[in-house]
């Protein structure tokens, strides 16, 4: 009976310990995916193709605020040639899934297009997977959020 009361004890601690370490690794992955995100808002503002390069999978699926459906390529494209925009992240929350993280959020995106300034709010979902030890986007989804 002690025998058996013991194993339980032992298998309790160490399900609690991995769970802390669990939970360390959680926090580490969502503090460097949360990072890549403001990369990827500082790096669309100044127009920084190199810097989004290095953080979107070949293999990206990007759905954007106007219902583009776009390719690494095309969204690199379009930094270069759309007008200067200024995204504000107003609200972030990261799901660990393994060697996968899912940010979702409300963002602004404040810019010119032809001429006419435009301020738009969005809902959006990004996924990150780690791949060779390094976080890379590998799909985005933007949602417009009407104003009321």
């Amino acid at each position: 009976m002690r025998f058996a009361t013991g194993i339980l004890i032992l298998a309790a601690l160490l399900g609690e310990t991995s769970a802390v370490g669990q939970n360390d690794v959680d926090s580490d992955a969502t503090s460097k995916v949360l990072a890549l995100e403001r990369l990827w808002a500082q790096g669309s503002h100044l127009r920084d193709v190199k810097a989004l390069d290095s953080i979107f999978d070949e293999g990206l699926v990007n759905l954007d605020i106007d219902g583009r459906l776009m390719s690494k390529a095309q969204t690199l494209a379009d930094t270069l040639t759309a007008g200067p925009v200024e995204i504000v992240v107003e609200s972030t929350g990261a799901r660990v899934h393994g060697d996968v993280v899912v940010v979702t959020g409300v963002l602004h995106l404040k810019g010119v297009n032809q001429g006419k300034p435009y301020f738009r709010r969005g809902r959006f979902a990004d996924t990150w997977l780690k791949r060779n030890a390094r976080w890379v986007c590998i799909g985005s989804e933007t949602t417009p959020i009407e104003e009321q």
